[in-house]
């Protein structure tokens, strides 16, 4: 019995021998395997190398290289790396110079990649017939649909100039205003690329002229058998862009308008007293912050501008403009669900002087300052605030549509969008010259909204069309075309 208890632990023994050799001679293939096997984390920072640019059969690659955040040789979060190529896509579309961008990456190993970027130019040469109407926007005209406040004529113009983004143009206009004139800029002067300078001359004259707002429509003087008004200015400006998004704009202007003694018979408010002739230097100089994900059509980002507007320098003998104004305008623009969107804006215009003369006494109602739905009215006066809200919805995201029946690459390929939306205006004009008899400009000095909806059709270059119908605080509706962004 004993013997055999003897020979059980024996046998015990040797099978724990046995385990722990083979255990002892596979630790060194475990570890190998386990070394073999373990995933390495990929590394955090990654290095550019090459930037590579194909497409760009006109433009210069300094001027593509220009728009980007980061360039040969710079280290990036790789988490980062999708958002400078989004960027650098939105960046390129921005300079209104390619109808298409891509922007691609190219791994070279786990540290390393090169950038692809594809371009798709636009045509840069255009000689285009000049058609148009006078009147404060589209919607006025139409009241009346006269072509005798149209005008037409042609231009010749040079966009992307010799490859480095400058433009070079020429125009003559004929009809309700005959204007002539020639412009050039240059965006680049110097080797950082952070420098532009322009010019332009313009001389107009017209058979008729808006001479005051009574009940706040516009008036007109006209006399077909001579011109009333006949004007010409030179401009000259410096630009200064800092990095990707801002820039300062200096500009120097010289203007000489003079109109026709009968005009001084039923107005003495525009110009200075019995004026026919005013001549004034003026300085111009404007400050922009833009991360708008598009210049001409936003659905993301932010922008501001501040801009101070002075008229009148004292440097020419008997020079009696004295105007100041102040500009300060913010839009901001979010993306709240995979097809909603919101924006809203605010803009204001102040100026310390109280007496101005109507030739340049601008508020509400000129150019894009209105309210929806007061696209009828001109509400003068020498201060206003704006605000603007909206909310769309992306019909049709951007879609791009090849057309194989044009031969011709630059305009084979178009995309498009659609969006329909709800706003809310408001607005008030501060006036205290033309809301008082004779002018009685009721909606002045008044807290003025407006609200509506619309449809807006995007396609490409930088075309914008709305649709809108509107209310305002008069509870009066319509229905309205504008060829811009509403916000």
């Amino acid at each position: 019995m004993k013997s055999a208890k003897n020979e059980l632990v024996r046998t015990i023994r040797k099978v724990k021998f046995i385990v722990a050799l083979f255990a002892y001679c596979l630790l060194p293939a475990a570890y190998c395997f386990s070394q073999s096997t373990e995933t390495t984390p990929p590394p955090k920072i990654i290095v550019i190398g090459k930037i590579l640019i194909v497409g760009n059969k006109t433009t210069k690659n300094k001027i593509i290289l220009r728009e980007l955040a980061f360039q040969e040789s710079d280290t990036i979060l790789r988490e980062d790396i999708s958002l400078k190529m989004k960027s650098a896509k939105q960046n390129l579309l921005n300079t209104s110079l390619f109808n298409f961008v891509s922007v691609d990456t190219l791994p070279v190993d786990k540290e390393h990649f090169d950038i692809m970027i594809s371009v798709s130019e636009r045509w840069y040469i255009w000689t285009i017939p000049i058609i148009g109407v006078q009147d404060r926007n589209f919607n006025v005209w139409w009241e009346t649909k006269s072509l005798d406040r149209a005008y037409y004529g042609f231009s010749i113009n040079k966009e992307n100039f010799r490859g480095r983004k400058e433009e070079l143009g020429f125009f003559a206009q004929f009809g309700y205003t005959e204007r002539y004139g020639i412009a050039y800029s240059i965006p680049y002067l110097n080797k950082n690329q952070n420098s532009g300078a322009g010019f332009s001359f313009t001389y107009s004259r017209n058979h008729e002229i808006p001479y005051e707002t009574f009940n706040n429509q516009v008036i007109y003087f006209d006399d077909h058998e001579k011109y009333l008004r006949e004007e010409f200015i030179g401009k000259l400006y410096y630009t200064y862009r800092i990095g990707i998004h801002n820039s300062h704009y200096l500009e120097g202007k010289l203007v000489n308008s003079t109109i026709d003694d009968t005009l001084n018979k039923i107005t003495t408010n525009y110009f200075i007293g019995n004026q026919t002739q005013i001549h004034y230097f003026a300085l111009d100089y404007k400050f922009k912050s833009d991360y708008r994900d598009s210049k001409v059509y936003a659905l993301q980002g932010y922008m501001y501008e501040f801009q101070c507007t002075r008229l009148g320098l004292g440097l020419l003998k008997d020079e009696t403009m004295d105007v100041t104004n102040f500009y300060l305008t913010l839009k901001d623009f979010q993306k709240i669900s995979n097809r909603f969107f919101a924006a809203e804006s605010f803009r204001i215009k102040f100026s310390p002087n109280t007496y101005q003369p109507y030739y340049v006494q601008r508020a509400l109602g000129w150019n894009n300052d209105y309210v929806r739905g007061y696209e009828y009215y001109a509400i003068d006066g020498q201060r206003f605030g704006l605000a603007k809200i909206g909310l769309k919805y992306e019909i049709i995201k951007p879609k791009v549509k090849n057309m194989p029946s044009i031969s011709f690459e630059k305009f084979s390929t178009f995309h498009y969008a659609l969006y329909g939306g709800i706003f809310a205006d408001a607005g008030y004009v501060d006036d205290h010259m033309y809301s008082i008899s004779p002018f009685y400009n009721p909606l002045a000095n008044n807290f003025l909204y407006g609200a509506g909806a619309g449809i807006d059709y995007v396609t490409y270059y930088d075309v914008v069309i709305r649709f809108e119908y509107s209310i305002n605080r008069m509870l009066e509706t319509g229905f309205f075309v504008h060829f811009n962004a509403g916000i």
